[in-house]
């Protein structure tokens, strides 16, 4: 059984207050008294229970962060972002996934209030504005990455989604590519803001656009895509596909491949996030960069502001710009 602050006492001969208060404030002690506990935890191995401490003083220095779907390395990416941030400033980070399920999304909020946490950054898949508001009256704040309707207590950090997709659709066109798939979620709004900016893109020129939906924005919803597009006649074949993250513009490209068709030269993929898997992929991938961990450093340091002072400005609504990155699968070798 792990050591007890009565175990520290007892070992040191001092009372259970004394040692409480060498944990939590140690400048009312004395040298010799600090000496005998700092001797005590040292021989017993004693871990200080931080949670019961923080429950007891009613708040906490710890942070949530809440995935939308934690498997996509652009996640890995966004929580690197956010922890580093929180630990340098001292502060605990808790990781949840919501998993792109709404119940799965709200139970996780829920918890986060449960326990306590100061503040939560969230990738959300549903409208969480009005229950975040709720949370800020209770002195939790928070930061969305992505769109937010105007909150006077919710921040947000945004992406450029839509000037994204037009980055993507006006480099097809220059290439001359006419008919274009696009392969998106439309459960998730920065994918439907990527559709946007490509719809946009190719207004008023003689393109087409073909929309496909897939479910979870995964390498495998690319395999099938890729096995449809395979599947077709040569002469119906989209020319250009723009894939709403780096893992379905993969699997269409892993899946092509595989079925003889030549990629740029039948047809041309465009990805988007630029996650390390795109330039690693056996036809390095062009796709729009959205830069995973700045964005996440940058909610994280939202937050702790919000958290520090807590009557300053939220942070200003202007997104990360879209940059796009050109490689083979649009251009060749």
């Amino acid at each position: 059984m792990p050591a007890s602050v009565k175990d520290v006492a007892a070992l040191a001969g001092v009372s259970s207050s004394t040692v409480s208060n060498y944990l939590n404030h140690p400048h009312v002690l004395g040298e010799s008294s600090a000496a005998k506990v700092r001797d005590a935890i040292d021989r017993l191995g004693y871990v200080p229970n931080e949670s019961a401490r923080q429950l007891r003083a009613g708040s906490s220095k710890t942070l949530a962060l809440i995935l939308l779907d934690a498997w996509l390395p652009y996640f890995h990416e966004l929580s690197r972002g956010v922890e580093d941030v929180a630990r340098e400033g001292g502060w605990s980070l808790f990781f949840s996934n919501s998993n792109r399920d709404g119940d799965t999304e709200r139970s996780n909020i829920d918890m986060f209030e449960a326990h306590r946490v100061q503040g939560i950054v969230i990738y959300p898949l549903e409208d969480v504005v009005p229950r975040l508001e709720q949370l800020a009256g209770r002195g939790i704040r928070s930061v969305v990455v992505g769109p937010i309707p105007r909150s006077s207590t919710v921040g947000s950090v945004r992406f450029d989604d839509h000037g994204g997709g037009r980055l993507a659709g006006e480099h097809l066109l220059a290439l001359g590519r006419r008919r274009i798939l696009f392969l998106g979620a439309p459960s998730v709004s920065q994918s439907n803001d990527r559709l946007s900016g490509l719809q946009d893109a190719v207004a008023g020129t003689d393109a087409t656009i073909e929309v496909i939906d897939v479910p979870h924005l995964a390498t495998d919803d690319g395999l099938e895509a890729g096995r449809r597009v395979a599947a077709l006649p040569a002469a119906e074949r989209p020319d250009a596909i723009f894939a709403a993250n780096d893992m379905v513009a993969i699997g269409v490209l892993t899946q092509l491949l595989r079925h003889g068709i030549r990629v740029p030269d039948d047809v041309a993929i465009v990805g988007f996030d630029d996650v390390a898997q795109a330039r690693q992929s056996v036809v390095p991938l062009t796709s729009v960069r959205q830069p995973g961990y700045e964005i996440g450093r940058a909610a994280g340091a939202a937050l702790i502001r919000q958290l520090t002072d807590p009557t300053g400005e939220l942070p200003a609504p202007t997104p990360f710009a879209a940059e796009l990155v050109v490689r083979e699968s649009t251009v060749g070798a």
